[in-house]
């Protein structure tokens, strides 16, 4: 995808991440939030080593790319500045309370009302952890390119 239509599609993604939440579709908000992480947390593994293992097998899914960070942030002050630990923890925190509230649809452990609330505070933490994450992949590219040069 060339720069400018992976732009245009990450404009858009965030554009009806928003506009899910504003129209009280929670649910579809934070499955916007949760393509947008993965999208931010590969951007950082482009700009820490490629996005791939050394056995050149894609990184796929948020746990493993959160994985695949933490053992790169050893070695990359620079990774390890914008995707510190307790940006990390956070993304873990998020990613553990989707898939709780997920596992409770699916188990009925949870009322329809107690669901409607669950997605509600998901999909307003994804909307400030969404920015926050992509600060740090904007920083990280940004100050990558100023060390390189």
């Amino acid at each position: 995808m060339k720069a400018v239509e992976k732009r245009q599609h990450y404009k858009e993604l965030m554009q009806r991440m928003n506009e899910a939440h504003e129209h009280e579709y929670y649910l579809e908000a934070s499955w916007f939030a949760y393509t947008v992480l993965e999208d931010r947390l590969l951007s950082a593994l482009r700009q820490s080593g490629g996005t791939t293992y050394k056995n050149h097998k894609p990184i796929r899914m948020l746990g493993k790319k959160m994985q695949e960070i933490k053992l790169r942030k050893k070695k990359d002050a620079l990774l390890s500045a914008y995707f510190n630990d307790a940006l990390m923890d956070r993304i873990h925190h998020w990613k553990e309370d989707r898939n709780d509230l997920t596992h409770a649809m699916a188990d009925g452990t949870k009322t329809m009302t107690e669901v409607d609330k669950s997605a509600f505070i998901l999909s307003t933490n994804a909307k400030l952890l969404v920015k926050d994450v992509a600060k740090a992949a904007r920083l990280l590219k940004k100050n990558r390119l100023k060390v390189a040069a």
